[in-house]
């Protein structure tokens, strides 16, 4: 900056335009000298002329920033844009064969399948639509099929994540199940879950109010628990405490087979009979309604189909154990 600049004459203000940071420093006579652009991505710092000069650090460019505050004797206004309210569901973890939120109280809900967003996009009733009618009905947990066909760049961020924050507004949690095709070789549906699961991660890491369930549909395959296991390691591997949804766990019949290897493991089965129930968390998924009875005495999660009308669940349901 040239000498004939009164440092204590400027006005230092922040604007963002895009992904780029610029520093401007307003002169008496309006003209405007850009003192440099800081691009996020690559934290270069770029001329007026374009050309390019040594990487900073961020330390290095806010001193720089702060110098010319107090040389100007006047505090800085930095105007920020507002962000959003996300709404944030409890923190669930599995411990023993239980849910529990982060008091250790256990949780126990209830609710219903869902169609996927595409065909309630094409239906009469809405996505919006339907969360609202099952919440007034009582239900807590909503599980929501993704088909591959749906599946886009985008679809996570754009679709699927307003849905779950809609969904846990409303105090529901959501459960993402991944429709694997079972006309595909074991190998295809097995790589093409994984593909959907990390890409899920990228978007819904940690996220606590959506649980991820790999393969909505089980394989009949003698490498099924390992297939499971390798989900589980995929979605460890981001360091994510997502829970884990496995779907018909047939090795957990054999009383020598162990539950697969890992936290945040829920397993989901299309019925209570001869399950160890004991040994780890039940979801008891496809439940037409009939014995109403005998999923409170288990005292384990249920999620009904969608032809089951949410009248003939709604004490099951408001008998939910929410999160405190």
């Amino acid at each position: 900056m040239s000498d004939d600049v009164e440092c204590n004459r400027g006005a230092l203000y922040h604007r963002r335009i895009a992904n780029l940071d610029t520093a401007a420093d307003i002169l008496p006579d309006r003209r405007t000298f850009i003192l440099f652009e800081v691009n996020i991505h690559r934290s270069v710092i770029r001329q007026p002329s374009g050309a390019l000069c040594a990487p900073l650090s961020w330390p290095v460019i806010a001193l720089a920033v702060l110098s010319l505050c107090a040389c100007s004797g006047r505090p800085l206004a930095v105007m920020a844009t507002p962000t959003p309210i996300v709404p944030q569901y409890c923190t669930l973890r599995v411990a023993g064969r239980w849910i529990v939120d982060a008091g250790g109280n256990i949780v126990i809900l209830h609710g219903t399948s869902l169609p996927t967003l595409t065909e309630m996009a094409q239906s009469d009733r809405n996505a919006a639509q339907r969360l609202r009618s099952l919440a007034e009905a009582g239900a807590r947990v909503v599980r929501l099929p993704i088909e591959q066909r749906e599946i886009t760049p985008t679809f996570v961020p754009a679709v699927v994540s307003p849905f779950i924050d809609q969904a846990n507004a409303l105090g529901m949690l959501v459960v993402l199940a991944y429709r694997n095709d079972p006309g595909e070789t074991v190998r295809k549906q097995g790589e093409a879950a994984e593909e959907w699961l990390r890409l899920a991660l990228t978007y819904l890491r940690s996220a606590p109010g959506v649980w991820l369930e790999p393969f909505a549909r089980p394989i009949a395959t003698p490498k099924w628990r390992a297939m499971n296991q390798r989900m589980v390691d995929v979605a460890r591997g981001y360091r994510a405490d997502n829970i884990i949804v496995v779907r018909a766990p047939d090795w957990l019949r054999d009383a020598s087979d162990e539950p697969l290897v890992g936290d945040h493991i829920v397993y989901a089965v299309s019925s209570l009979e001869d399950w160890p129930l004991d040994v780890a968390p039940f979801v008891l998924t496809d439940f037409d309604g009939a014995g109403i009875r005998a999923v409170q005495d288990a005292r384990v999660w249920s999620i009904a189909t969608e032809a089951v009308r949410p009248a003939d669940l709604a004490a099951l349901w408001r008998a939910s154990q929410p999160c405190e």
